[in-house]
């Protein structure tokens, strides 16, 4: 067989498995964010599959679900705004550290990170995953049994 055949061959073999790779990848990602976005059917699923749940079971799994969501949703909230805090702590105590010309600078490079961190806020920091109406990515609504509203699909 021709050299550049063979070249050919590998080339194309290569860009395969890096698609199955970044595939695997975002998978595996998204499989779990079930757990991000209240989004609590995936687990259910998987639970009933591999533990061959009755019905009554399964949906006794997923009331235990629907009961935590709210409680999860403010551990969310509170720990992200702790989070702030210290960074906002931090920030402040640098920027004592520096001179006016740096201060300025600095000030420069927080606002540019922070509109970062404000485009990137999927609420627990999804890779890969785009904002949603609340933070949890385009396919959910907010948390199960947040002032009665549910997940959509």
């Amino acid at each position: 067989m021709n050299n550049n055949i063979k070249n050919i061959i590998i080339f194309v073999m290569g860009i395969l498995i890096g698609c199955a790779g970044t595939g695997f990848y975002i998978h595996h990602c998204f499989s779990r964010a079930w757990m991000n976005s209240g989004d609590h059917h995936h687990v259910v699923e998987v639970l009933d599959r591999e533990l061959n749940l009755s019905p009554e079971q399964k949906a006794q799994v997923a009331k235990i679900f629907d009961e935590a969501a709210p409680s999860m949703e403010a551990l969310r909230v509170e720990t992200n705004t702790k989070l702030k805090s210290v960074r906002d702590n931090t920030s402040a105590k640098i920027r004592l550290a520096l001179t006016a010309d740096q201060q300025k600078k600095y000030d420069q490079l927080k606002a540019k990170w922070d509109a970062k961190i404000d485009a990137n806020d999927k609420g627990w920091h999804i890779p890969g995953l785009p904002p949603g109406p609340h933070g949890c990515g385009p396919v959910c609504s907010p948390m199960p049994g947040a002032a009665g509203k549910t997940v959509s699909k």
